[in-house]
């Protein structure tokens, strides 16, 4: 696979390679887990300040969700001062480009059938059952969209837009692919909510930060899945792909918020039964080897179209 000069980062040229997105995504890495932990203990000692009864929605969260929250907000925070050291200035840069309407419609569809093809195999064997209550569907229409628009225009913006073509810069295309969707995976596994469950919100303090944020920073091995590590692995993988195949970053934020809308809006319609196993996995999608099967015939296919569309582009 040859370089694409589009997702090269500092002006480079495809023979040219550079190591400062690396050693700039390090520092991402680790000030998001400092500065996540200052900023969690600030906000939860605020909220059971004001709420010591813990009688409201956020005082009854547990601290790691405090902490895993703060840690994505300093990422958003540095992302402007990221953006500009790797000369990325205008939303075309980032990857936006056109046609969005026709784009989005197209991936966004395509993620909606990836999950139900998961959903209908399960369910035809027995693994899920499903009860269809139009009541409780519409009543998570409005979460399911917001939560499709943000997880999916967010996370797009920063592994998309700028973690991969961090890797993309350094390295051959089909090991940045693979690295860069492994580091995507390791994000997803953190220091579960529970384990200071013993400890009162009262007593939460500096010693309990730095736990959970070194607790997030080896999940990989604490908390080590490989169905869900090989599933997300397999995810990015398909991520980077639609991004290289399209050149275009709505094509990745619309798959991906397919997905997020499918599973929010109809997973409460869909309950694991006593026939589920390691491979059929759960409602949560990403728990079994099934759905890393379908994942590895969309990454195929995608690089078929990929390795198509090269030859193309090399046509005289």
């Amino acid at each position: 696979m040859n370089r694409d000069p589009k997702h090269i980062l500092y002006g480079l040229n495809p023979a040219e390679r550079s190591l400062k997105g690396i050693w700039l995504l390090c520092l991402l890495y680790f000030g998001s887990l400092v500065s996540g932990a200052i900023l969690s203990l600030i906000a939860f000692k605020i909220t059971h300040y004001v709420d010591p009864d813990t009688s409201s929605y956020l005082a009854n969260k547990p601290y790691p969700k405090f902490f895993d929250r703060a840690r994505w907000f300093s990422v958003v925070l540095l992302l402007p001062y990221l953006f500009i050291q790797c000369r990325i200035t205008s939303w075309k840069a980032i990857g936006f480009s056109r046609p969005v309407l026709m784009t989005w419609a197209r991936w966004f569809t395509s993620g909606i059938l990836m999950i139900f093809i998961i959903y209908g195999f399960n369910s035809a064997t027995g693994a899920f059952s499903f009860t269809w209550d139009t009541a409780t569907i519409l009543s998570k229409i409005d979460d399911a969209i917001l939560a499709a628009l943000l997880i999916g225009t967010l996370e797009e913006i920063v592994f998309r837009g700028l973690v991969f073509r961090m890797f993309y810069t350094a390295l051959p295309p089909v090991v940045a692919i693979a690295l860069s969707s492994f580091f995507f995976a390791i994000l997803h596994f953190k220091t579960p909510a529970f384990s200071l469950d013993h400890v009162a919100p009262s007593e939460i303090g500096i010693a309990q930060a730095t736990q959970v944020a070194l607790g997030t920073a080896i999940a990989i091995f604490t908390e080590f899945d490989l169905k869900y590590l090989l599933a997300i692995t397999l995810v990015g993988v398909v991520l980077h792909q639609v991004f290289l195949l399209t050149n275009n970053l709505w094509a990745s934020i619309a798959i991906h918020s397919g997905w997020v809308f499918t599973i929010k809006l109809f997973g409460n319609a869909f309950s694991t039964t006593e026939s589920a196993n390691a491979f059929s996995g759960t409602t949560r999608v990403a728990d079994g080897y099934w759905v890393s099967i379908v994942l590895v015939f969309f990454v195929a296919l995608f690089a078929y179209l990929l390795r198509k569309k090269e030859s193309a582009n090399e046509l005289p």
